[in-house]
């Protein structure tokens, strides 16, 4: 057995859960205004790499290049999800935290199978301050359903997904959870996760009570340098581990050193979580990277309080230095404050020590008391 896969498995034998957590599968019927693209196949490196090259080539809107036209998705999906709630009720018993990950991840970032005690979003959130959680796999990812990567799987039908989930969750009648009403939902995303966290409250105010965004900004301007610094590959040339057959348009980044660019900060985390992520890393779509950006221009109907928490690192909304303002206000993730007009409060957080993939720093439990404190003081 390996170094790493010796250390994993002391971990998640050696830690005792005082949490409940349960496995569920949620049917969901999408009703999604999809972008519909003509791509060439994408079947081998030439035709990812080319696909890249087209995408960030300077002066040319790729998306709007290959777009011919909108389709509206109707499918019904099955989406993958864990709930997890403390041993005994507490004061937040009935508080939700709805959970979003994103590219490169699954759900599994909320409560990491290594060394979970110094890692477990979920374990802080459920055993330290009593919230109950939903994490979810999102459409097209870990176990929840896959399909066309190109024209299915794009940031609305994800939106689509998430929202659906969120109906389901404050209705209490998710499968296999026998629940009640919830007092309050919060939406809490990492990355992409939080871009569609974010258009979920533009899109569906009332849906949420609260945001917690983390790994997030409203600047754009190192998407580029991130795309390029994937080296993308085919999903097929190194996740056949991941299902059986991985279609045309899945993607991955080439390697770890790809990942510590985009997502980690030397020397600020254990190389071996940094090993583990590589080997557990999820696909994206190449209907994700065309869509990242249809992004809208606020949530001008979103009443609720918004935390923004992002690492001092970050080199995907940052572009490694998120202390600058770009003009932005006090720092970039500060800046993120404009597209929330009707906020009840608006809180920018840059974790110091810290990259992107916040949970996998050294320092990640204290993020995660900035952030379950920060709905202990707005009332949740």
């Amino acid at each position: 057995m390996s170094k790493l896969s010796a250390l994993a498995v002391v971990a998640i034998l050696s830690f005792v859960e005082a949490k409940h957590c349960t496995d569920i599968t949620i049917p969901v019927t999408l009703n999604a205004r999809n972008g519909v693209f003509n791509l060439p196949p994408l079947t081998d490196h030439i035709a990812v790499t080319k696909f890249a090259q087209d995408y960030l080539r300077r002066g040319q809107n790729y998306t709007a290049a290959v777009l011919q036209g909108y389709t509206t998705i109707t499918d019904e999906y099955n989406i993958a999800a864990t709930a997890c709630r403390p041993d005994h009720s507490t004061q937040n018993y009935n508080t939700w935290q709805f959970l979003t990950h994103g590219i490169g991840f699954d759900r599994g970032y909320w409560d990491l199978a290594f060394e979970s005690s110094k890692y477990s979003y979920v374990d802080v959130a459920v055993d330290q301050y009593g919230y109950s959680t939903l994490a979810i796999d999102r459409l097209g990812i870990g176990e929840s359903s896959q399909a066309d990567p190109t024209n299915v799987i794009q940031a609305p039908a994800e939106l689509s997904a998430i929202y659906e989930v969120s109906k389901m969750l404050r209705a209490a009648s998710l499968p296999d959870l026998d629940i009640s009403e919830p007092s309050h939902v919060i939406h809490v995303g990492h990355s992409f996760g939080s871009i569609l966290t974010y258009e979920l409250a533009a899109a569906h105010p009332n849906i949420t009570d609260g945001l917690i965004l983390q790994g997030f900004s409203v600047d754009s301007s190192s998407l580029p340098q991130t795309v390029a610094g994937f080296d993308i590959q085919a999903a097929s040339s190194q996740l056949l581990r991941w299902f059986t057959h991985i279609p045309a348009g899945y993607f991955t980044w080439a390697n770890i050193g790809a990942n510590q660019f985009a997502f980690l900060a030397p020397p600020y985390y254990d190389p071996l979580v940094g090993e583990y992520t590589e080997h557990t890393k999820q696909p994206f779509t190449s209907g994700e990277i065309l869509t990242l950006a249809s992004q809208p221009s606020s949530a001008p109907d979103f009443t609720g309080p918004v935390l923004v928490l992002t690492g001092n690192e970050d080199e995907i909304f940052c572009g490694g230095n998120c202390s600058a303002t770009n003009g932005q206000g006090a720092s970039i993730p500060a800046g993120a404050a404009a597209v929330f007009p009707k906020a009840s409060t608006f809180e920018a957080y840059i974790q110091p020590n810290c990259g992107h993939a916040v949970n996998v720093h050294y320092n990640a439990t204290g993020a995660y008391d900035v952030m379950n404190s920060f709905l202990i003081a707005h009332g949740f």
